[in-house]
C-alpha cells in the first residue's frame, strides 16, 4: 500500500510540473528553457525530459531557442467548446444580434470563478477597444456581473475569495461591499453594465442566460466604445439582449441537455 501510495504522489508531481510549465510557457508567450529552470527551481535535465514529452504529444512546439505551445490546445479548445448544444445556439444567436446591432456582440460563461468568452463577433476596427483575452475575471465586467448576480452569496464569496478583486483600470470594482451594492443594482434593473472597469474606453451590458432548470448557463453582451454610448443606446441594448436572451433560452428549452 505505501509503495502504491508513493507512485501516485510521484505521478501527481509530474503531472503539476508539466501544468506548470504549460502555464509558465503561456505567461510568456514564448520562453527558453533556462528561464523555466529558473522559475521552477528544477534541474535542466527535469524541465528538458517534460518539454520533450510535451513536444513529442504535440502541446509545445519550439522555435529556435523558445517554447511555445502547440495548436494541440486549440484542438482541444475547439472539442471543449463544441460538444456543448449552448455553443452551436449561442454561435446562431449572437451572429443574429450582431447584423442587427453596430456593436461587439459576446456570449460568455462562468468556469472555475472567471469568465471565459465562448463566442464573439467583433464588428469592425473597433474590436481593437478589447484585449485578445478570453478569460476574464467576473467582477469587472458585464457578463461577470451578470452571471455573478445570480449566484447564491456563499458562491459570490468563493470566488472572491480564491480571485480577489483586482484593479484593471481606476473604475474597477475593489472592495466586497461595492460588489455587494452592483448585484444588488443589476438583479433590480435586470442587465449588468461594465463602465470601463475592464479596458479604458469599452463600455458593456450583459444580460443573463438561464437553463429550464433555472440555473445560470451564461451571459449575451453588448460591447461599445464609451464615446459611442447615451440612454437612447443604452435601451437599444438592453432591449436587443433580451431578444437573444429569450431566443437562446427557448432553444435550451427544447434542448435541455445541453449544457
Amino acid at each position: 500500500m505505501g509503495k502504491q501510495n508513493k507512485k501516485t504522489s510521484s505521478s501527481i508531481s509530474t503531472t503539476e510540473t508539466s501544468l506548470a510549465i504549460v502555464e509558465i510557457i503561456r505567461s510568456h508567450d514564448g520562453i527558453r528553457l533556462r528561464q523555466i529552470t529558473e522559475e521552477l527551481d528544477l534541474s535542466k535535465s527535469t524541465v528538458h525530459a517534460h518539454l520533450t514529452t510535451l513536444r513529442n504529444k504535440r502541446y509545445v512546439v519550439k522555435e529556435g531557442e523558445f517554447y511555445h505551445l502547440g495548436l494541440k490546445f486549440f484542438e482541444l479548445g475547439e472539442y471543449v467548446i463544441s460538444r456543448k448544444d449552448i455553443y452551436e445556439i449561442a454561435e446562431q444567436e449572437i451572429s443574429n444580434l450582431n447584423d442587427r446591432t453596430d456593436r461587439i456582440a459576446d456570449f460568455s460563461v462562468e468556469e472555475h470563478g472567471r469568465v471565459i468568452s465562448l463566442y464573439s463577433e467583433l464588428y469592425n476596427a473597433e474590436s481593437t477597444f478589447l484585449s485578445d483575452r478570453r478569460t476574464f475575471y467576473m467582477h469587472n465586467t458585464a457578463s461577470g456581473k451578470a452571471i455573478l448576480a445570480e449566484f447564491p452569496q456563499p458562491q459570490v464569496e468563493k470566488i472572491i475569495d480564491r480571485w480577489g478583486l483586482p484593479c484593471e483600470t481606476k473604475h474597477s470594482i475593489s472592495t466586497r461591499d461595492e460588489l455587494v451594492a452592483e448585484l444588488k443594482e443589476t438583479r433590480e434593473r435586470g442587465y449588468a453594465i461594465n463602465d470601463e472597469e475592464a479596458v479604458t474606453g469599452l463600455y458593456s451590458v450583459a444580460k443573463p442566460v438561464l437553463h429550464p432548470d433555472g440555473r445560470v448557463c451564461g451571459a449575451v453582451s453588448l460591447d461599445s466604445p464609451k464615446y459611442r454610448v447615451n440612454k437612447e443606446s443604452i435601451d437599444d441594448f438592453t432591449s436587443q439582449l433580451g431578444q437573444t436572451v429569450q431566443n437562446i433560452e427557448q432553444k435550451l428549452t427544447n434542448c435541455p441537455t445541453s449544457i
